[in-house]
């Protein structure tokens, strides 16, 4: 136990608790020459979870069935070799279901197989991912997290019991329709009228399944009128993984103005696509038009909602300077030449991690008992 002088003491000398006989104190100038010189303070360890790269979408499961392809196979835009080049942290997974798909349950249950299998094949560098926990893990580890998404609600043949048979072999991501309107949602190519249109009361039933497990809902190939009642339905926040600014490419797959608002006040993400004809309209897309439509998302509703969802190897018209993977870095690069550091970090691939955060902070809030909390 230290003993401190008595304020009253001061009067005496300050050695007062020492005694008279205490020793003078060293001189100044001797007190440094015997002092060890403090060690600088080590700067802190980057974390690789706080500056990822992030594609939100491609269909490479469906060109590799289609084409008998490998992930390895370098004809593929996003293929593993050149997406751990380009130091992509993480990429969403399609399984795409055409329309009029004779068994769209069977259909995807083979395709998350078979994503399953390619990431096992990939000899660690890849990992399954069903969590934000697990996604920062994944990436802390220098693997390339993957994630599973259902794009074509046909496939839901059961509603919520199908959406939970899929996300129990990992899917993590459900879209509620494709260009074909489903019992769930209608959609942009097919827009159905009157109070057939928008998010049915199955839709609804979905939506709320959806939220109660933490399962993110995307809405990209919905119709406005579908997007405005999934964004109102939902408790957590919904994502369109690739679609643009209708402002600068006005085709029905594109998001006009108050539905980029909605998304955005719910929390939600946009996911800015490659697709030449929905990046611009009259002229041949370029990077440039790319760097345009995130710029102008940035402007509309804010970095934190912006993310890249190439939509590559699903048979898109991509610019020539911005045609796979390895074309990735110098997308970043012309985004940092007009955003500031913050934004690009966010449009690259922290805004997608604060929106699954936010997506689980929901369902937990509601108490809901989640059978997958990585």
């Amino acid at each position: 136990m230290r003993v401190r002088c008595p304020v009253l003491a001061l009067s005496l000398i300050a050695a007062g608790c020492l005694g008279s006989s205490a020793e003078p104190a060293p001189s100044t100038a001797a007190n440094a020459a015997s002092e060890p010189t403090p060690e600088p303070t080590p700067e802190p360890t980057p974390d690789p979870a706080d500056d990822l790269l992030v594609d939100l979408h491609v269909d490479t499961i469906t060109a590799m069935v289609e084409d008998h392809w490998s992930w390895e196979d370098e004809r593929l835009e996003a293929s593993l070799p050149e997406l751990v080049e380009a130091g992509v942290d993480v990429v969403v997974e399609a399984i795409w279901i055409p329309r009029a798909a004779k068994d769209p349950r069977g259909l995807a249950l083979d395709r998350v197989a078979r994503i399953r299998a390619m990431v096992r094949g990939s000899r660690g560098r890849a990992a399954l991912v069903t969590g934000p926990g697990q996604l920062r893990a994944a990436v802390r580890e220098g693997r390339l997290a993957v994630v599973v998404a259902l794009e074509g609600g046909t496939a839901l043949t059961e509603g919520p019991k199908t959406m939970h048979e899929l996300a129990d072999l990992g899917v993590a991501m459900f879209g509620l329709t494709w260009t074909e309107s489903s019992a769930f949602a209608d959609s942009s190519a097919e827009p159905r009228a009157g109070d057939a249109g928008g998010l049915t009361e199955a839709g609804r039933a979905v939506v709320a399944a959806a939220n109660d497990r933490g399962l993110m809902l995307d809405v990209s190939h919905m119709s406005d009128r579908a997007t405005v009642d999934t964004v109102a339905a939902s408790r957590a926040p919904v994502l369109a993984s690739h679609s643009n600014a209708f402002a600068l490419a006005g085709t029905a797959r594109n998001l006009r103005p108050e539905l980029l608002a909605a998304i955005a006040e719910k929390g939600g993400l946009v996911g800015v696509m490659f697709h030449g004809p929905f990046v611009v309209k009259g002229e041949p897309a370029t990077r440039a038009h790319v760097v345009a439509q995130a710029t102008h998302l940035v402007q509309e509703i804010g970095a934190e909602h912006v993310g890249l969802g190439s939509d590559w190897d699903g048979k898109i018209q991509s610019p020539p300077d911005l045609a796979g993977a390895p074309d990735l870095p110098a997308l970043v690069a012309d985004l940092e030449a007009g955003l500031d550091p913050s934004a690009v970090r966010a449009v690259s691939g922290g805004s997608f991690l604060r929106f699954w955060d936010a997506v689980r902070a929901a369902s937990a809030s509601a108490g809901s008992r989640s059978t997958s909390r990585n």
